[in-house]
């Protein structure tokens, strides 16, 4: 599995973009979106649990929590493609219809948002924690977090970041 973590940069590139070509609405098409978000959703889960594994003593970043908000995500955006028949979209013309859905659905997608910049934030600190040899602040991780948001464009800087310290130890 570390060979995921040391694929050249343009490899992963084109696994994050091709998939949104895919602009039809047949059901292969979306079988094809499913398998890409759970192999990214594992590929997330695989490098935040790796890069773990190489920090240094005295960080301060909780793998558990890690790994519940990514699956807290995963199995949210699942519940809402089977709940909702494909999603939802909320306004101000029919929030009565979803009545006390309401009240269950906007505090888990709030919760489902803070989960993926939790797990932009862990990957970003956990890259430059392991780059330093040492627990950071905000001011050494603020670059990477921020490549992390604007993927697939980041990885073209964040990802040779990764393979270097994957491939150090080889």
């Amino acid at each position: 599995m570390k060979s995921i973590l040391t694929l050249p940069t343009w490899t992963v590139f084109l696994f994050l973009i091709i998939p949104s070509f895919l602009t039809g609405n047949s059901y292969a098409e979306l079988i094809l979106a499913i398998i890409w978000a759970a192999l990214l959703a594992y590929c997330i889960y695989f490098l935040g649990n790796s890069l773990y594994r190489k920090l240094p003593e005295g960080h301060d970043l909780k793998i558990r929590w890690f790994n519940f908000t990514l699956f807290f995500a995963i199995a949210y955006l699942i519940f809402v493609l089977l709940a909702f028949d494909g999603g939802y979209q909320i306004n101000q013309d029919n929030y009565k219809e979803y009545g006390w859905k309401l009240a269950i659905i906007i505090p888990c997608h709030l919760f489902t948002m803070y989960s993926m910049f939790y797990a932009m934030w862990f990957i970003a600190k956990a890259i430059a924690t392991v780059e330093n040899k040492k627990a950071v602040g905000f001011d050494k991780y603020a670059g990477n977090f921020f490549l992390l948001w604007i993927l697939p464009i980041g990885i073209w800087w964040v990802h040779p970041k990764v393979r270097k310290i994957f491939l150090a130890n080889t």
